[in-house]
């Protein structure tokens, strides 16, 4: 950033959409959990914290009141956070830090002050500490909340960290402005528009569940961590153009089918969210704020008779998402949002193709790709674990967040309690795994 911000500017277009999406009762928030190899101070993460928030302002800031009639909705820049809200866990075994991380991750995350975030230290001895953050998605994807925690690595490790030379607020609108070339073009427009309506106008299928109704805003939280050979073997088992976010989505699709055929509950078409980054080529990595469009990739019980044709056919969406004319075609339906009335907007985002739809989703999935240590070799601080998964709203049970460190693939299972007691959780997590596992590589 070259010259100061300034004290207010406008939310974008994908924090309006969550901002509306975000109820306290089943609240938006972004998991992201680091494991270290040592001990982490607290006074040098705190620090490390408020040096981090500096460098990426949507970590501080808060939503500026609004009216009814309003046709703007603004944020407000703090200079500086006054308080950083972590609270410290001394004694930490497994089910104490299972218990830690689904009550930090249960929290509805307030946007009247700031920081938009919420973490938590837990002191674990030889296993390792782990420092957690809840970050409401409204202020950032999941693409800036690993952003915003790599700042928070490198100040506590005192080693450099150059942000982004692009400027905030440009890259804040960039993905947002339609190419008009593109919208005039009235027949791929038009087939677009039809494919994604056609995709939605019919109810997604649910997930069986036997969760507690009375649990309302209860979360938990199942990480799996894959070794070196697992890794490598899901490599065997793409073709066809197809990524490893292809695969981790084919294998959602048929796990849920699976789950609920042996629960007695039929299954029509399948609609997943995912998050797709609309960031240049040259900063994809960089900008700690919402720059990701949410779009959905559906199954159909014919087309999941099979995994290789689910995965040719989930591949074919994937690749279309990510044309230029759908882009535009979403951009241009939300720009057309923008003016009406604050109170009509509030209603409006859950008709979208990119927000589920009326009823909303089925599922959700979200890939952070693939990430070596951001720590130099010899720092005294190791990563050895990274953990990240996407929110979910009920009815949308369960969501999954997937990542690679150094070669290890990291899963995170979200699901709400009201979806799933724990150990229908744990049996959900078994059949995914063993799909992915038993399918015979090329």
């Amino acid at each position: 950033m070259t010259t100061p911000l300034p004290k207010r500017f406008p939310l974008n277009l994908y924090d309006e959409l969550l901002l509306h999406l975000d109820q306290p009762a089943s609240p938006l928030g972004l998991q992201m959990e680091i494991r270290v190899s040592g001990h982490l101070d607290e006074e040098r993460l705190l620090h490390a914290i408020r040096s981090a928030a500096r460098k990426h302002p949507m970590s501080r800031v808060s939503l500026v009141p609004h009216a009814a009639g309003d046709t703007a909705y603004f944020w407000q820049l703090h200079d500086a956070l006054e308080q950083v809200p972590l609270r410290i866990i001394q004694c930490c075994d497994e089910e104490s830090l299972h218990e830690a991380r689904s009550a930090l991750h249960s929290l509805p995350i307030p946007l009247a002050e700031a920081p938009p975030f919420r973490c938590a230290l837990a002191h674990c001895g030889e296993r390792g500490d782990f420092f957690m953050i809840n970050m409401n998605s409204t202020v950032s994807d999941h693409i800036g909340l690993y952003r915003f925690m790599l700042s928070v690595l490198r100040a506590y490790a005192n080693i450099s960290d150059p942000v982004s030379g692009q400027d905030f607020l440009t890259a804040r609108q960039a993905g947002q402005e339609p190419d008009q070339n593109l919208l005039q073009d009235g027949i791929s427009r038009l087939t677009r528009v039809m494919e994604m309506l056609g995709s939605t106008l019919n109810p997604p299928a649910r997930i069986a569940g036997d969760g507690d109704e009375a649990d309302q805003a209860g979360l938990g939280f199942m990480p799996v961590r894959f070794s070196g050979a697992q890794t490598r073997r899901l490599q065997t088992l793409r073709h066809g153009g197809a990524t490893i976010n292809d695969l981790l989505a084919t294998t959602l699709h048929t796990a849920i089918d699976r789950w609920n055929t042996d629960h007695g509950q039929s299954t029509g078409r399948i609609s997943m969210v995912m998050p797709m980054n609309t960031r240049g080529d040259g900063w994809r990595d960089e900008i700690a704020s919402n720059l990701c469009m949410w779009v959905n990739v559906v199954s159909r019980a014919s087309e999941r008779e099979d995994f290789d044709s689910l995965l040719a056919a989930i591949t074919r969406q994937t690749s279309n998402l990510k044309e230029s004319v759908t882009m535009a075609v979403l951009v241009d339906l939300m720009r057309e949002l923008r003016a009406l009335p604050a109170w009509i907007r509030q209603a409006v985002p859950a008709l979208l193709p990119l927000t589920g739809n009326r009823i909303g989703s089925t599922t959700v999935l979200g890939n952070l790709g693939a990430i070596h240590s951001p720590l130099p070799a010899g720092s005294e601080l190791a990563l050895s674990e990274l953990w990240f998964s996407p929110p979910c709203r009920m009815p949308m049970g369960l969501s999954l967040g997937a990542l690679t460190l150094d070669d290890h693939l990291h899963l995170s299972f979200r699901y709400h309690r009201q979806q799933f007691r724990r150990e229908s959780a744990w049996a959900f997590a078994e059949v995914f795994l063993d799909i992915l596992n038993q399918h015979p590589g090329t």
